[in-house]
């Protein structure tokens, strides 16, 4: 097959392929713990915290996380596995040094990284879709619009690739899997506060409100919310625009910038 950008997708299905299959054997511990947590938030804060607060931006405030849980959930999926994973394969297990051995190149292999960690993002997503939907349906609120529902996946993989490019571009330069405790710690965590995911945005002091628009998971949020609520109008290009400008930045940056831990 012929290549793109110097990358070929036969070779950059290989890799997504061995990363699937390794996954595929051990579904049981990967699966439940990425799973339950967003879970477990929706229940907590929406119906606990919720049973305190009647009304957030217009909607219930189960109906006003249930999105951004979505959104959380397609971070942590890409994110997650394009450093504390992609970590642990390129140091310890020389994974990335055994696959650039073969026909596959190094750029092959990293585009890999970016596309299987794009899928679990989407994995998150379909799951926690179906998961929204059915607690909705015990408690009888319609959480997600359907026709949203169907698109979570889809809107997954832009948001995916942007999250995992940044993974990739932490991942080249940390010198020891302890080290991300300092990302996640500085920039992961504060989005939980400062995105606009429990709490709508004109809220916050004005310059809150500037720094969460810097911020990659408020725009994710934005999108999910308003595909959740059926609304997706002109209101939300913006947040479009940013993640489709960004994505293809983070994940240049993500593959040029771990290509030396490769060929080093």
């Amino acid at each position: 097959m012929k290549e793109i950008f110097g990358v070929s997708p036969r070779m950059v299905a290989t890799v997504w392929q061995r990363h699937a299959d390794v996954w595929i054997r051990t579904w049981k511990t990967n699966l439940l713990p990425p799973l339950l947590e967003p879970i477990l938030y929706l229940l907590g804060f929406g119906f606990g915290v919720g049973a305190y607060i009647h009304e957030m931006g217009g909607v219930t405030y189960v109906e006003f996380i249930a999105p951004s849980i979505l959104a959380i959930s397609m971070m942590f999926g890409a994110f997650f596995e394009a450093t504390y994973a992609a970590f642990v394969r390129m140091y310890y297990q020389r994974t990335w040094q055994a696959l650039a051995a073969t026909p596959a190149s190094a750029d092959d292999v990293l585009v890999g990284e970016l596309f299987w960690a794009t899928t679990k993002s989407v994995v998150n997503a379909t799951l926690m879709t179906i998961a929204i939907i059915f607690v909705g349906f015990v408690v009888d609120i319609q959480l997600l619009d359907w026709t949203g529902a169907l698109m979570m996946p889809i809107v997954a993989i832009p948001i995916g690739l942007m999250f995992s490019g940044m993974g990739l571009i932490l991942t080249a330069r940390t010198p020891s899997i302890d080290w991300f405790n300092i990302p996640f710690f500085l920039f992961i965590n504060p989005m939980f506060i400062l995105a606009g995911t429990f709490f709508p945005l004109d809220k916050f002091p004005e310059i809150a409100q500037n720094i969460a628009l810097c911020l990659p998971l408020t725009h994710a949020a934005l999108i999910t919310r308003s595909l959740a609520y059926g609304e997706f109008g002109m209101d939300v290009l913006g947040s479009v625009a940013y993640v489709l400008l960004l994505m293809p930045l983070m994940m240049y940056l993500g593959v040029t910038r771990c290509r030396k831990r490769i060929v080093s």
